[in-house]
Order: structure tokens, then C-alpha cells, then sequence
């Protein structure tokens, strides 16, 4: 393996497959002589909104982070009914994509690997976590953890979604934002019980390459999301080296996201969590 010239072709392949939204994968010095696999892939989904948000509703607001302090930052409005569940100590606000994601110009783009799994009419929805309390992000996040213990995080989405049923909506308000992530996952894997496949002494991986003894060496993983007024753009690559409450609604309900929350783009059909992450702070562009 030529280390220089494989990482730029490794590189570009993921490029191309995410649109340009994660333009490399493999950092350098990833790939060195005595490399001998390199295991890659990638997923690529652009979603337009079934309801978009009208970009000259846009309006600049306060951002309360998890410190105290708190940042400027542009928020999307909409006056359109909404997916809302109101549960202890959090809400959350369903967001659908448009249902038809095969072309570029209808409503957007999605990798080839999830349209053959889940077929060509994909029915995807972002989800928001909104705690009450603007410092709440990680009592929700430690229920959740609790909630899904060996079940996964999609027991605790299933449980906790909106209605079938829009609601009138009197203030909701979302941060647009742009996240990107990077990550080694050596460790989280060995976690999992998967860390044989890291010691020479206890996997076997000959039969990927004929009459050689490989290990993984590292694993990467980067991932991108942005939502605008239009949808989302997201793109995540992986790089190896060898329950709603009964409310009788009688006014408009308010969904300001001016402080941390977490969101999940999910399949609906499969529940299949596809991105995932938590917004601190929406100027950043660090993903948590």
C-alpha cells in the first residue's frame, strides 16, 4: 500500500460519497507502510422539511448555554401547526422530511446503501429534545441512558414521540446550526465487547487478505450535520484501519430550543436512528 497516494484516494472516495460535506476521513499519519486494510464507509442524506420554515421569519435571538452564558444566534420560526409531546421534564417537536428523496431537486438526496435498505419513498423525521430547564440536557440525557439500557436508544424514542395529530403552535423556535464530530473508536468498541478484533493473540482475520495476520488498528469515525429553513444535510463516515401524555390542549403551546437539546433523524418504520447528537451551542461547530 502506497500510504500517501491510498489516504488521498480514501479521502476522495468519502468526499464524493457525502456530497463534500466530510472531505476526509483519514487524518495524517493514518495511513503508514505497514498498513494493510483499510475498511471505509459512508452516508450521505439531505432532507428537505415537509413544512419548510420561511427564511424571512429568520430572526436573530439568545442561545443559553449549559455555563450560564449565553450567544447570538439565528433562529427559524414557523406559525405552521406542529408534532408536539409533552412529557416530564421535556418536550419534543417532530420535524418530518418530504417523503420522495431520490432526486437532487425534489426533496433532496440520500445515500444509494439506505435507499436499497429502506426503499426509494424513506420516511424520515428529525426529532428535538427540548428539557424545561435550560441547564436539563444531561438529566435528560441520563434518563434516556437509563430508559434504553441494553434495549438501545430507539426503546426510548418509541415511547416518547408526538401524536399523530398536529398542534397549534404559538412560539416555536429552533436555532439553525451546523455540527461536524471526529472521533477514534477504538476504546468505545472495546467497550461494547468487541475488542479481539484490536489483540493479535484472539482474532483470526486471514481470510481478508490471503496468508496475512491482521488486526484492526484503528477505527475512525466523522460525521456532519447542518439544518437551515430548507431541511438537513448530514453525511457520517467510518473508517477502520485494520409514550405521549393524555393533555386536552385549549391554547397554543410554545417550543423555544433557546438552550441544549438533543436531536435524532430516525427511519420511521424500522426506528433506525440514523444521526444523532446534542446542540450546546448552535455557533459551534463542534458536535457532542
Amino acid at each position: 500500500m502506497q500510504p500517501k497516494s491510498s489516504r488521498k484516494k480514501i479521502n476522495k472516495w468519502v468526499s464524493k460519497a457525502t456530497n463534500k460535506l466530510i472531505r476526509e476521513i483519514l487524518p495524517d499519519g493514518s495511513v503508514h507502510r505497514h498498513t494493510a486494510l483499510v475498511l471505509v464507509n459512508a452516508i450521505y442524506f439531505k432532507g428537505k422539511w415537509s413544512n419548510p420554515f420561511p427564511r424571512e421569519r429568520t430572526a436573530t435571538g439568545k442561545f443559553h448555554r449549559l455555563d450560564g452564558s449565553s450567544v447570538d444566534a439565528p433562529f427559524m420560526s414557523s406559525r405552521e401547526d406542529q408534532y408536539i409531546g409533552f412529557y416530564d421534564g421535556f418536550k419534543v417537536l417532530k420535524l418530518p422530511y418530504h417523503r420522495t428523496m431520490k432526486n437532487h431537486g425534489d426533496g433532496g438526496d440520500i445515500t444509494p446503501a439506505i435507499l436499497k435498505h429502506y426503499g426509494e419513498n424513506v420516511g424520515l423525521s428529525m426529532y428535538i429534545f427540548l428539557p424545561d430547564a435550560r441547564d436539563g440536557l444531561p438529566a435528560l440525557v441520563d434518563k434516556m441512558a437509563a430508559a434504553s439500557s441494553g434495549t438501545g436508544s430507539s426503546s426510548f424514542l418509541r415511547d416518547h414521540r408526538p401524536g399523530r395529530r398536529r398542534i397549534e403552535v404559538g412560539d416555536l423556535r429552533v436555532p439553525r446550526f451546523k455540527v461536524s464530530f471526529y472521533s477514534e473508536m477504538n476504546e468505545v468498541l472495546k467497550g461494547m465487547g468487541i475488542g479481539a478484533a484490536f489483540d493479535v493473540g484472539k482474532v483470526d482475520l486471514s481470510g481478508m487478505i490471503d496468508g496475512e495476520l491482521v488486526v484492526v488498528e484503528k477505527v475512525m469515525h466523522r460525521a456532519v450535520i447542518e439544518v437551515n429553513e430548507e431541511g438537513t444535510k448530514a453525511a457520517a463516515s467510518t473508517a477502520c484501519t485494520m409514550k405521549l401524555l393524555c393533555l386536552t390542549l385549549t391554547s397554543p403551546v410554545d417550543f423555544v430550543a433557546d438552550h441544549p437539546f438533543a436531536f435524532f433523524v430516525v427511519e420511521e418504520k424500522s426506528d433506525a436512528v440514523l444521526f444523532a447528537g446534542h446542540v450546546l451551542d448552535p455557533t459551534s461547530t463542534s458536535l457532542k
